[in-house]
């Protein structure tokens, strides 16, 4: 009777007289490859491997490079001394793979095509803007490892000084982050947002809005002709927007109850879903004060089918009703 030994039970002999092939871990302790580049001012460069994330989601391996200094300022030993610090991280398993991927290839490849089937037709449209206007000109050609929050900071601060709005630059930094945060759900970057730690001037006090009173309503309604004459009575009596106002159909409305459901926005010429999730809601219909508005949309309500909007409004009309909207 044979009697195996421990490394045998282990799974280390497979018989008698050999082992199976196994193949060990490698381990990757590097020291870098320390080179002297240049002629006229000659500098001391290290070089060494690191793992990235190939554009395909993989990880693979590529060379890295640092200037250590000047061969003048520094000896062998000092520069072998300064590779060891960078290569620390490396080293002890703490590094992360970064991205070879730019900013502006992840976008086209990835951001545009994932993200924005998502989003409504007017976050997309903004998005899109803002991506054109500001982050890929500034950041399209760089890869998103070597993004950092000292630049985000800096390039938020710049477009502030520029006379670009509190909630826009705070718009620039939730977009980059947003990228960010997707590049590293989908495998395409290990690190932090670097828009995480960025941070806004103070906000500065908007300008006062302007309030129509009692008189300046009904002089402003004395002018408007319909559809637009009833989004403005339900603009003041409601406070709805415009798009929800465009909405609205005539199922919408229980003249007995005297409520009003907002179920439905208008964007552009889209149909859609509300802004937010809280702006589905049901509100008190004011029957008094369209009334007194003596608005012919509600007093021909009962003789038209429920799914026909209230306020169907052709392109011109949508041009008064923006510049009425907008003051």
């Amino acid at each position: 009777m044979n009697i195996l030994l421990n490394a045998e039970k282990q799974g280390g002999l497979c018989q008698t007289g050999g082992w199976l092939p196994t193949k060990m871990a490698r381990r990757r302790y590097q020291k870098g490859s320390i080179r002297k580049r240049g002629k006229r001012n000659p500098v001391l460069e290290v070089q060494w491997w690191v793992d990235c994330i190939l554009p395909d989601g993989a990880i693979g391996r590529a060379r890295e490079s640092r200037i250590l200094g000047r061969v003048c300022e520094m000896t062998l030993r000092q520069a072998r001394k300064a590779a060891e610090e960078i290569l620390r991280p490396t080293n002890e398993g703490k590094a992360l793979p970064y991205s070879t991927l730019s900013l502006e290839a992840f976008v086209e490849q990835f951001f545009v095509p994932l993200a924005f089937p998502i989003l409504k037709p007017s976050t997309r449209k903004r998005y899109q803007s803002t991506l054109n206007l500001h982050i890929l000109p500034a950041f399209g050609g760089k890869r998103l490892c070597d993004i950092s929050t000292v630049e985000v900071q800096r390039f938020i601060l710049q477009k502030f000084n520029n006379g670009l709005g509190w909630e826009t630059c705070n718009h620039l930094r939730n977009l980059l982050s947003k990228i960010f945060a997707c590049a590293k759900k989908w495998g395409h970057f290990g690190g932090g947002s670097p828009a995480s730690g960025v941070e806004l001037p103070e906000k500065r006090p908007a300008r006062e809005k302007r309030v129509l009173m009692p008189k300046q309503v009904a002089l402003l309604l004395s002018h408007l002709q319909e559809p637009v004459r009833t989004m403005v009575m339900l603009a003041v009596l409601t406070g709805l927007r415009v798009g929800e106002i465009l909405g609205l159909r005539w199922q919408d409305l229980d003249l007995e109850r005297g409520e009003l459901r907002v179920e439905q926005a208008v964007y552009r010429g889209s149909l859609g879903t509300p802004k937010t999730k809280g702006s589905k809601r049901t509100l008190p219909l004011p029957l008094q004060g369209l009334q007194r508005g003596r608005s012919s949309s509600f007093r021909r309500a009962k003789e038209l089918p429920s799914a026909i909007p209230i306020c169907y409004c052709g392109k011109s009309n949508r041009r008064l009703a923006r510049l009425v909207f907008r003051g």
